[in-house]
């Protein structure tokens, strides 16, 4: 296991800080912070989500407890709605996405998120991009079916959950799909990993509802 990076403090500020990321992504279950932070708190993260599977729960809270901010909101939830949610997972219980560099000093940017949640931006994201297939007629590539089915493993009704969203983005970002489809070239139809493709599709943000 490689060694805990410092993150420029002192092992008093670090921990601190630590304990921010942390708090702030098991309540709200996605943040974005640089890179290296997020690795940091991702491993954190994912140690005090392990505790919830210990036998011993007041003894896991006790251990939890020093690890986070706001005791009376996060446990209840860490042992509570979190430990049902994982609670047929041994690890993985988080994901980094790494996202372009931040914009004056430069800094390499990622997000850190809860996966199998309700604010997982890959599940978003690959329901998007099944979306578009589907729209275009065009086959479902081997990694995105790896994708989804990794995404839908451990989420309670996610096959359910994952194709109500593809219908939903279908009509929310792809439902002119004639006027998308007559505005490809005809050599973009072939291939759903195309990379040209991309500058026919704008990004937008995932709806917050």
């Amino acid at each position: 296991m490689a060694a805990p990076r410092k993150l420029s403090r002192e092992v008093k500020h670090r921990k601190a800080l630590l304990k921010n990321l942390v708090t702030a992504l098991l309540e709200h279950e996605s943040i974005t912070t640089t890179h290296a932070k997020a690795k940091e708190a991702q491993r954190l993260a994912d140690k005090l989500i392990s505790l919830t599977k210990k036998s011993d729960i007041e003894q896991a809270k006790s251990l939890a407890q020093s690890d986070i901010f706001k005791h009376g909101e996060i446990l209840p939830k860490l042992f509570g709605g979190l430990k049902e949610r994982y609670a047929n997972r041994a690890g993985g219980f988080t994901r980094v996405l790494r996202l372009e560099p931040r914009l004056g000093d430069n800094a390499p940017q990622s997000i850190l998120e809860l996966v199998d949640g309700p604010q997982e931006m890959k599940f978003w994201l690959t329901a998007r991009v099944v979306a578009r297939l589907q729209q275009q007629g065009l086959e479902i590539d081997p990694l995105t079916k790896h994708n989804v089915e990794q995404l839908i493993k451990y989420r309670q009704n996610g096959e359910v959950e994952f194709n109500q969203l593809v219908e939903r983005l279908k009509v929310e970002f792809y439902s002119n799909v004639e006027s998308f489809k007559d505005n490809l070239p005809s050599e973009h139809l072939k291939s759903p990993t195309e990379p040209n493709l991309k500058k026919y599709i704008r990004f937008v943000e995932r709806p917050t509802k």
